[in-house]
This record gives structure tokens, sequence and C-alpha cells, in this order.
């Protein structure tokens, strides 16, 4: 095995080369680890690691342990030079200029933990770094991230980390003005006070139904203040009248404090297990339930939007018969504990808490 005798210093961020990618194959195929690979061709040690993890190849082997019952091949993952060398040069010629991002490794790190631990959007990051006043030698805007991620620069991140991609498309709606017919004694939305429209107070909430599997029971009861966007969710059995009522009145004892200031209105869609506003307003102590038009799902746009991101958890077919009480509370932890652009990049939580 060819060794480096000389005394040169480990050079940090200088680029691998082609020839040294091959040596590192090799080095690797005798089993050497990073820190020794390292020594021997004079790069850091995290060098090592992330140009072995850029190089890595899926390749099939025939099970050298193989046994009856047991798979004649067996998949690995290994180091290829070449591979490596292809995907370097795919990078250089996404670079352009050269990157904003420059040398700014805390800035790199900061980002791939926040994405790929915590599950936030890279609109989040940048918002919350902003937010925060945290500092950085670079500054990038929220654009730039997602052209570099599209670009692949980013060696522990990519399009398959971010939950939600949109492609800045505004849905459309049909306004539908209408009276529902099986609910013409329920109050309208149109006679919410100014002061719910305006999201100028706390306690006002949106309701909602999240269904799982087709053919199956259970259901989520969402719930979502509309100033704060505060979220409650609440494992129903089915989605009869009696349940939901029993669900609210669950979500009630869970909030503490003076239930007449937590729950001021509620606002409904026309769905039959939401039809019965006394029983509503009973269990919430609330002093209003409203009702939205037919075929107006905008009109709750605080419920809709709070239940597009609790899709990232329950995708439509999920059969919530595998959801737990402690599952549904760690998802719901997470949304309100997640930054958001609306609310000044804030979270639920701490815009409820002010």
């Amino acid at each position: 095995m060819e060794q480096n005798k000389d005394n040169t210093k480990e050079k940090k961020w200088e680029q691998i080369t082609e020839k040294e990618r091959y040596k590192i194959e090799g080095y690797l195929d005798a089993g050497l680890g990073a820190a020794e690979i390292s020594r021997q061709i004079g790069k850091s040690k995290r060098s090592i690691e992330r140009e072995r993890k850029m190089g890595l190849v899926e390749q099939k082997r025939t099970n050298p342990s193989y046994k009856k019952n047991e798979p004649l091949h067996i998949t690995e993952w290994v180091y290829k030079a070449d591979a490596a060398q292809m995907r370097h040069n795919e990078r250089a010629a996404n670079k352009g200029r050269g990157l904003k991002i420059g040398r700014d490794h805390k800035l790199v790190a900061h980002i791939e933990e926040e994405i790929k631990e915590k599950k936030w959007s890279p609109d989040v990051v940048i918002g919350r770094i902003k937010e925060k006043g945290l500092i950085f030698e670079t500054e990038i805007c929220t654009k730039t991230l997602y052209n570099y991620i599209d670009a692949g620069i980013f060696l522990n991140i990519s399009n398959k980390d971010l939950l939600i991609k949109k492609n800045g498309k505004k849905r459309k709606y049909n306004k539908i003005r209408t009276v529902a017919l099986n609910n013409r004694n329920g109050k309208s939305i149109s006679d919410r006070p100014e002061s719910v429209e305006d999201r100028e107070e706390m306690g006002h909430w949106e309701i909602d139904l999240v269904l799982g599997k087709q053919g199956t029971k259970p259901v989520v009861l969402t719930l979502v203040e509309r100033k704060s966007r505060r979220a409650l969710y609440v494992l129903v059995k089915n989605k009869t009248q009696k349940e939901v009522i029993a669900a609210i009145k669950r979500a009630r004892r869970r909030t503490g404090g003076n239930f007449d200031q937590v729950f001021k209105t509620i606002t409904a869609d026309n769905g039959s297990e939401f039809l019965d506003s006394e029983g509503i307003k009973k269990a919430a102590k609330c002093e209003e339930v409203y009702y939205a038009h037919p075929y107006s799902s905008w009109e709750r746009g605080s419920n809709e939007n709070g239940n597009r991101i609790l899709r990232r958890f329950i995708p439509k077919g999920f059969d919530l018969n595998k959801l737990t009480t402690e599952e549904l509370q760690r998802i719901e932890d997470w949304v309100n504990n997640y930054p958001r652009r609306i609310l000044g990049y804030k979270t639920a939580n701490e815009v409820a808490a002010a």
C-alpha cells in the first residue's frame, strides 16, 4: 500500500482531485477509516467523510453467507471514484460564478440541521434566522436556498427532504353564497363580529374533521385558533354528533384557564356532525357557533391550511386506527412549534403566549 512519508500538513477545504478519489476508493476497499485516509492524502477528516457520502453507489453482489431461505444476492453501498467525480463535475457546472454561501460552513450546518432534523421548510429556515437575529458570515434569501437545494449543492439535504414544495400558483375558488338547506337555523358566518374577522383577539376558533382511510370510522377533530393559528387535535371514534361533542369537551379541558376566554366563538362547516350548535356551545363553553357558506372552504382558511400541515403526517388514505393519542400529541406539538411566515416567522405557541 502506498504510504505518504512526507510531513505535509492537512489541507482544509481544498478540492479533492480525481486522482485522489481513486486513492480514496482503494483505501476504503482496504478497510481504512476516514481518519487514516485523511493522513494518507493530506485532507481533513471531514472532507473525507463528505467525499465518501458523495461517491456512494448501490451495488448488488452474491451473498457470501448464503443459506437456504436467505436471499442469494444482497445490496450494499460502496464508494466509487468515478461516481464521485461525475457528481463533483455536475455540482461544479451548476455553481456558475461561485456560490454566495461560499465557505460559510456554520450556515450550511445550520440549514441542514433545520431542514433534515426539524423538518422545517427553506423559507422558514431563512425567515427564522432573521426573526431571531442569528448572525452568520453570509446572508441568502429563500429563493437562493431553494436554488441551491435544486442544484444539489448541499451534501446532506435534497428536495426529498422538503415536505411541501409549492408551485407558486394560488388555488382558485368558486365563490358560492347560498344557504345550507340542512342548517337554516344556524348562525351565518356573515354575522360574525369584525373582531373575529380581523383576528384582533384570541379565542376565536375554526373546527373541522380530518378523515382517514375510506371505510374506517376514526377521524381527527381539528380546532385552529384564528389569531395565533394554534392547533388542537383530538382523536375521535367516529364522526357522529355525540362523539364530536365529546371530543370538543376533551379539547376544552386540555386548554386549562378561563374557558370563556379560551373559546369565545367557533366557526364550522355545515356537516351533519357540527349542526348541534347548542351542544357545541355547551361543550366548549363558548359564546356562539357560526357556519360558513356551503362549498366555501376559504372562509375557514386557518383550518384548511392547518389541515394541510397535518396531512404531512397523516396522508390521505392513512388508517387512523393505527394512530395513537400520544402520536397525535407529538404531531400537535410539532405544528404549534413550527414557525409560520404569516406569523412573522413566530410559532403559534409564541403568538398565543404573547
